[in-house]
């Protein structure tokens, strides 16, 4: 096995992660909930099972403390795994969408066994029309959302009978829905060395003043952020869960007439979406805390481990004209793209690491539970996939708010926009007006694309809990 790919110790970044759980809120479970046309036969989703599981260790792996609590935790083989340990069966409670977000919502909070590989993967069988689901759970340390939908290559077929080896299904070749440029590599040691060496004799000046430029934009990612909304205060571990699709070309076409982006037309509706549900609860506000995720993985980055940066600002949302924020979306994400220390994260991860756990809990407590609403926006696969001879017809995340009050994931798949909503019932206290304000919020996004028509859209599946 190449320890290059499948290091023995977690990242930084990912140590990290892992440390703050102490304080169960910032649990980070990524959940995944797939349609599927039919039940996929016992024997042949163990295959599909076992297949992934030799291409990726860390789902034979589980995490194992430090001697001492001094250093960062390493992954362990777990032995043999036991699939009745990770792979259940359930009928579910009814036959439609609703039904199995009531089977996913406990996995949305539910710590993992620490004996065990930190991910499980549920059948949900008994739909309407013979159909059927999963819910696929793992820990935020195994990957991150783009190297989630890479890790489907591992686990879906490309066609309903493979011959020989899996076909893998198709992703996109960048990293971000949204047309988003993804940051370039680095060049090699000795080239940067030789660039940083003939930079520094021609601007002696600005090489001086970078590690200052890193410094102010390190204390940017970390320090604590200012209060959140009032509406959205308080936090829990019992989440609501809801889904929603869109047309992706839609969604495009939105983009387009805005001179914005997928990930930019997100923003202005999430944006539009809480502004009313402020408003419907006689709590108007000017703006929101956000995090959303900066995706630095590279094309021959290993599918584990975390490539991402975690990017908190103020999100406006009180402007009445949707392209407007649009254009106001666009113009933070580039400026938080451009930001020097998104480079520098491992560094700062580690710096972090030195702190005491109690210490370091308490600081991403503070930093990440005055966040009102995390949003991601993911590449999804672009062709026919199938799980043991199922086929996966569509497939939602469910992004762990993390301390947040809810979140929002937008995961395209084929020529749909998948939307998961996760809210936090303590500081969410009416989830369906939520998901209704959602609703509005993108389709007042997509009109500007199209003519003004609710053909091709899908409210909000969701459901009292």
């Amino acid at each position: 096995m190449d320890d290059r790919a499948f290091p023995s110790r977690l990242s930084a970044s990912d140590s990290l992660m892992w440390r703050i759980e102490s304080d169960p809120v910032l649990r980070s479970p990524i959940l995944v909930v797939g349609l599927l046309d039919r039940s996929p036969p016992p024997d042949r989703l163990e295959a599909a099972v076992e297949r992934a599981a030799t291409a990726l260790p860390r789902l034979r792996q589980r995490i194992v403390p430090p001697p001492l609590g001094v250093g960062r935790p390493r992954w362990e083989d777990a032995g043999e795994p036991s699939l009745a340990h990770h792979v259940r069966r359930v009928r579910a409670p009814g036959d439609d969408l609703d039904s199995v977000l009531e089977v996913a919502q406990p996995d949305a909070v539910a710590a993992f066994d620490p004996a065990r590989p930190p991910w499980t993967l549920t059948i949900v069988d008994g739909l309407a029309g013979g159909r059927a689901a999963f819910v696929l759970r793992f820990h935020h340390t195994i990957t991150d959302g783009v190297g989630g939908i890479e890790l489907a290559h591992h686990l879906f077929d490309g066609s309903r009978n493979p011959r020989g080896a899996a076909t893998a299904p198709g992703t996109p070749a960048n990293g971000s829905t949204a047309g988003d440029p993804p940051l370039q590599p680095e060049v090699g040691g000795a080239a940067r060395l030789a660039r940083a060496a003939v930079d520094a004799a021609r601007r002696p000046g600005d090489i001086l003043a970078t590690p200052v430029r890193i410094g102010r934009s390190a204390a940017r990612l970390v320090s604590p952020s200012g209060g959140g909304s009032p509406e959205l205060a308080g936090r829990s571990l019992d989440r609501w869960l809801a889904a929603t699709e869109r047309p992706l070309e839609r969604v495009r076409a939105a983009a387009r007439a805005t001179g914005g982006t997928v990930n930019d037309v997100l923003l202005a509706a999430v944006a539009g979406a809480l502004s009313s549900y402020h408003r419907q609860q006689g709590r108007p506000v000017p703006a929101v805390r956000v995090t959303m995720p900066i995706s630095i993985r590279r094309p021959h980055d290993p599918v584990g481990g975390n490539r991402f940066v975690p990017a908190r600002f103020t999100l406006p949302v009180d402007d009445p004209d949707p392209r407007a924020r649009v254009q106001i979306a666009g113009a933070i994400v580039r400026g938080w793209r451009a930001e020097p220390a998104l480079g520098a994260t491992d560094l700062i991860a580690a710096g972090l690491n030195l702190l005491p756990r109690p210490l370091v809990t308490r600081l991403f407590r503070d930093m990440l539970r005055s966040i009102d609403v995390d949003v991601v926006d993911v590449p999804g696969l672009d062709r026919p996939a199938y799980l043991g001879g199922a086929r996966l017809d569509r497939l939602w995340a469910f992004a762990p708010p993390t301390g947040a009050a809810l979140s929002i994931a937008l995961v395209s798949h084929g020529a749909t926009a998948c939307v998961g909503l996760a809210c936090d019932r303590l500081a969410v206290t009416d989830p369906e007006l939520m998901a209704a304000c959602l609703d509005r919020g993108l389709d007042e996004l997509i009109a500007l694309g199209r003519p003004r028509s609710t053909a091709g859209s899908r409210p909000a599946k969701r459901r009292s809990a």
